[in-house]
This record gives structure tokens, C-alpha cells and sequence, in this order.
């Protein structure tokens, strides 16, 4: 090839490369324009979806209203919904006017009519239990697909629960007929799926002395590293001890910070028996968590002495 066909060809190849490159911008202009209007829709929609949430927290809304929201809000903004109105004092289902009253703070309910427990966490945000069963259903029926993705789907036909069709009591935990024996109680991790038994005086104290272990042993595991033990070292004497306590439905209910108090009571407690613990508990790393975990419950050093005392026969707490 001469040198004129060389220059040709050279500039033959640098016009074909301006004309791709501009191609490519284009192209990637279109990708950038058309990103903006997809996040553009996907926030116009949530924006909407938490108008709808909003107009959910007026104390009742009509039917027709609740069924068109299935469409334009999640799964999400309906549980959120239900928590907000609880928090309200009002009923979770949104067609109901009714205030919150007497809401019991207790987290399992034994039904003596049934012979079922339930865990009731959902239940105490509702005035009854067809209110209960009614939000179910209806949170049920909503799309879990996320709203910009729902331009190819059809609305769902949502049916509403009418009046005396019934309720729900709660979350009903598994029952079976084999009763509960010591060994489920006292090695949760044996088989905490344990049997739970029908329901009288001797069973509902079986339940109530399962929950307390189960709280204990959360927070032993969470206490025990720092504490420069492990659950082996502890949880036959902590098991032993326990048996002894007598439960009732109200003394079972604490808050985490408040159950590893208890956990470390005890433990200080079993330094009596084991030498392991009565070295383990004067080490300077777990003086220091004991002083933390007492300075967040607000409590001084000599309220621990004083509640490990409270086992102590015969001996007056400090004032």
C-alpha cells in the first residue's frame, strides 16, 4: 500500500472511533437517564406508601380504603403500621376505633378453654382477638413484591374478615399430650423442640420454670466469657438452685439487662459451694463487669451484696 492509501485508511479508522465513542456516550447517557427514572418512581411510591401508613393511624378507616392500600404499600409498612397504632393506644387493625386498655405485659398466655399457650408479643397491640385474626388476614393478602416491581401483576381481590367469624388468641406454641419431665426443663438443648404439656397447676409451673431457664441461660452465655467461664462450669449448680425457686407468672418477666443481674446474683450465690466461681467472680476483670453491669441498672456494688444476701437465711440485707 502507498502512502496515500496509509493516510486514507488511518483517517478511515480515527472517524470510525470518534463515531463509536459517541455511540457509547449516548448509550450511557441513556442508562444514566433512565437509572434517575427508576429511582425517581421507586421513591415516589414509597413516599406514597408512608401517606398511606399515615392515613392508617387515624383511629378507624373505612373498608373500602383498607382494601385499596393492600396495593400501594409492604408486608413492612403494615407491621410498622400495627406497631405505630399500638404505641397510640389505639387497636393494630385499622378498622377498628376501639382504644388500647389493660394491655398485659406478660409475653406467653395459657388458655385454660383451649388447652393451648400462646405467645401473645402480636396479640397485646389489639383490642380483641377477631381484631387480632382480621389484621392477620389481611396482612396476609398483601403483595410481598417490592412496589416498583408490580407494574406486571394484577391487584390482589383482598377479602376483609366480617364480624363474629371468629378470632385468635395468639401464636400458638406446639402441644402435645407427653408431659414435660425434668430432663426437658433442665437440658433445653437435649432435644428449650421439647414438649410443652396440657394445661393444670403442675404444668403451668413446668412452663413458667422453662421460660426462667431459658432467659438464665441467654444470659449466662453472654456472661460467662467475660467471666472467664464456660457453660459446663456453671449451668448444673445454676439448674440445681433453680429448682428450688417457686414461679408465678409475673416473677418471670424481666428485661435482658435485668435477667444477666439475676444471672450473676445466683452466680455469686453458688460461690458458696464452688471454689471455681468464688475465684472466677474476685478476678479484677469480673469486678469490673459486675461494677457495669450495676452502674447501667443504676444500682451500687452493695444492692448486689444485698440481693445475694436476700438467699441467705437469717441475715439482714444492708440498708
Amino acid at each position: 500500500m502507498d502512502a496515500t492509501g496509509k493516510i486514507r485508511a488511518s483517517k478511515s479508522k480515527k472517524k470510525g472511533g470518534k463515531g463509536t465513542q459517541v455511540i457509547s456516550a449516548a448509550d450511557e447517557a441513556r442508562k444514566r437517564e433512565a437509572i434517575k427514572v427508576a429511582l425517581r418512581q421507586k421513591l415516589d411510591l414509597e413516599r406514597k406508601a408512608l401517606q398511606v401508613v399515615e392515613r392508617l393511624l387515624e383511629d378507624s378507616v373505612t373498608e373500602e380504603f383498607l382494601i385499596d392500600c393492600a396495593w400501594h404499600i409492604t408486608p413492612a409498612n403494615y407491621k410498622d403500621t400495627v406497631e405505630e397504632r399500638c404505641i397510640a393506644k389505639l387497636c393494630g387493625y385499622p378498622r377498628c376505633p376501639n382504644k388500647l386498655t389493660n394491655i398485659p405485659t406478660q409475653q406467653f398466655k395459657i388458655s385454660t378453654k383451649t388447652n393451648r399457650v400462646y405467645d401473645i408479643t402480636e396479640r397485646k397491640c389489639f383490642c380483641s382477638n377477631f381484631c387480632y385474626k382480621a389484621s392477620k388476614c389481611f396482612e396476609l393478602q398483601i403483595s410481598k413484591t417490592p412496589l416498583w416491581l408490580r407494574k406486571e401483576e394484577r391487584p390482589p381481590e383482598v377479602k376483609l374478615m366480617n364480624e363474629g367469624e371468629g378470632g385468635s388468641s395468639g401464636q400458638e406454641i406446639k402441644l402435645v399430650d407427653k408431659p414435660v419431665t425434668e430432663t426437658d426443663i433442665e437440658n433445653p438443648d437435649s432435644g428449650k423442640d421439647p414438649p410443652l404439656p396440657l394445661v393444670d397447676s403442675h404444668a403451668q409451673h413446668l412452663i413458667q420454670k422453662r421460660i426462667a431457664v431459658e432467659k438464665l441461660s441467654q444470659s449466662l452465655r453472654d456472661a460467662v466469657g467475660t467471666l472467664r467461664l464456660t457453660m459446663s462450669d456453671v449451668i448444673n449448680d445454676i439448674n440445681n438452685l433453680v429448682r428450688t425457686f417457686r414461679f408465678t407468672n409475673t416473677n418471670i418477666i424481666h428485661k435482658r439487662p435485668e435477667w444477666t443481674l439475676i444471672a450473676v446474683v445466683l452466680l455469686s450465690v453458688l460461690t458458696e459451694v464452688s471454689p471455681l466461681l468464688r475465684e472466677s467472680l474476685a478476678s479484677p476483670s469480673s469486678l469490673e463487669y459486675i461494677s457495669s453491669l450495676m452502674s447501667e441498672l443504676k444500682l451500687e456494688d452493695k444492692d448486689l451484696h444485698n440481693l445475694v444476701l436476700l438467699f441467705k437465711p437469717c441475715v439482714t440485707p444492708q440498708t
